[in-house]
């Protein structure tokens, strides 16, 4: 056993000797949203969803949108966008309309849907992607 640890310690001498240094960590680029509240309008005709999302990490310019559906079956569907506008990895809340193109919503359940990107606008930066849903809400 002590001459497979030993092996196995000069193995990971040599590769790294081999390789050189590793590189430092670096934070995968991510996109996560979620929602938590669905309010409904005055005159139904239009859900405000709130949550949080996190973007990023990418540099201070950086955006992205998320495109929302919210579907009351057998009533109507509504769409909206979630501009994201902070994308530094950290969580932020959200607020965003969808809009019924199919009669008012009602108070009840319903299932939200969502799907979009962010994209680091630095040079050479990079986009994530990231979708959710459909999840059951309950609009209030």
């Amino acid at each position: 056993m002590r001459k497979l640890l030993r092996f196995g310690m000069v193995m990971t001498a040599i590769a790294a000797a081999v390789l050189g240094p590793g590189q430092p960590a670096v934070a995968e680029a991510t996109l996560q949203v979620s929602v938590t509240g669905a309010r409904l309008a005055p005159g139904g005709l239009q859900v405000v969803l709130t949550g949080r999302y996190v973007c990023g990490p990418f540099s201070p310019d950086s955006d992205g949108v998320v495109d929302l559906t919210v579907v009351q079956a057998p009533g109507p569907v509504g769409y909206g966008y979630l501009f994201l506008t902070v994308c530094d990895g950290t969580t932020q809340p959200w607020s965003a309309p969808v809009d019924s193109v199919g009669g008012p919503f009602v108070p009840g359940r319903a299932q939200a849907s969502g799907s979009g990107y962010a994209c680091d606008r630095a040079p050479g930066g990079e986009c994530a992607f990231g979708s959710f849903g459909p999840i059951p809400i309950r609009i209030r």
